[in-house]
């Protein structure tokens, strides 16, 4: 009785070492399937990467603009408002 129990905690535990093992084997192949696909990326240029950085920060400036204008009417609207209401 005793043996049997032994082998059978003995083929668990190979099982769960199979299981470790295909697990990282898994995860290896992962990483080297990420290191072939980062191989065919198109990487920009520093020119393109400047050009797209000027343009984003252009928008950011006017869109900082456009919401300061559209906060500082709102402000005047709920002031007149606020007049009417008192």
């Amino acid at each position: 009785m005793e043996r049997t129990g032994k082998l059978v905690m003995q083929g668990k535990i190979g099982q769960g070492i199979e299981k470790v093992k295909e697990t990282f084997g898994k995860i290896k192949n992962f990483f080297l399937e990420v290191g072939v696909e980062a191989k065919k990326v198109t990487w920009p240029t520093f020119k393109e990467v400047r050009d797209t950085t000027i343009v984003v920060i252009i928008a950011v400036f006017i869109f900082g603009i456009f919401l300061y204008l559209v906060d500082l009417a709102l402000a005047e609207i709920l002031k007149i408002l606020y007049k009417f209401a008192s």
